[in-house]
């Protein structure tokens, strides 16, 4: 019985766990809310002619991942990127190869001029590429001067171009998106950011602009999917259900101390 009791204490635990994250979180770009799924235990009993079985409690099987848009929020910053469909931005580390795909579109230049994620890694083109922008160009007019980038700008499409002056323009590059088969089979590393799984599938890369992976929304990041109000009313019938596997937890003990001294 205790063993029972105590499987609902450690899954009241563990939801108020994830909702405490998820409220955490709730103006973190990009975030993704998460929800714990909880699974029956049983057992088979001993008797063999009526196969039965018998209940034993709950546990925690896994922790799914609400990947739904979040609003976009104007920041009027030329780097911050949100995405209006359903891509997700492609990053490389240089560190140990790998790919990672975010909704986070908080970028910014590295010392290079590279496009970076806020966590470092490389911004990645529909061709796997990094967008590099110069930050100054040779004028062009033969005076040997150096123009410095004046703006960014970067269409609907993901085209990526620098404006030097206002008569020189670069174009940079245009930034790749993903999609996967089974969204929900990626794997999370770290706040907001994901790897490819066999559950997941390898990615089909495209570009913005279109129905299929969504448009590029410059000025604007996407917010956390996470609703506050639905978060504490979670939390609320969490804590009443942690009390309540607390309280039993405690008679149950009671009762066993009798019957000890007994």
């Amino acid at each position: 019985m205790l063993s029972i009791i105590s499987s609902g204490l450690l899954a009241a635990n563990k939801e108020i766990s994830t909702i405490s994250n998820n409220i955490s979180n709730a103006n973190s770009t990009g975030y993704k809310r998460s929800t714990i799924e909880f699974q029956d235990v049983y057992a088979q009993t001993s008797d063999q002619t009526q196969n039965a079985i018998t209940g034993m409690g709950t546990r925690g099987d896994a922790l799914r991942i609400n990947h739904s848009q979040g609003s976009l929020k104007v920041t009027n910053m030329s780097l911050d990127l949100g995405i209006s469909g359903y891509g997700m931005f492609m990053s490389t580390d240089a560190t140990d190869g790998g790919m990672y795909y975010t909704r986070d579109g908080s970028f910014s230049l590295d010392e290079s001029g590279q496009i970076i994620t806020n966590t470092g890694k490389v911004l990645l083109s529909q061709n796997g590429n990094p967008i590099t922008i110069p930050f100054r160009v040779e004028a062009g007019d033969n005076s040997g001067r150096f123009l410095e980038v004046d703006s960014i700008s970067i269409s609907a499409k993901g085209e990526v171009s620098a404006n030097y002056g206002t008569n020189t323009k670069i174009e940079a590059g245009q930034i790749g998106l993903a999609r996967f088969r089974n969204i929900n089979g990626l794997k999370q590393r770290g706040l907001n950011e994901f790897e490819a799984t066999d559950l997941s599938g390898l990615p089909t890369i495209g570009t913005p602009g279109n129905a299929v992976f969504g448009n590029i929304v410059q000025g604007s990041i996407e917010a956390s999917n996470t609703n506050v109000t639905d978060e504490m009313v979670m939390m609320m019938r969490a804590q009443q259900a942690f009390g309540a596997s607390s309280r039993l937890v405690q008679a149950e003990a009671d009762i066993v101390s009798t019957f000890t001294k007994g």
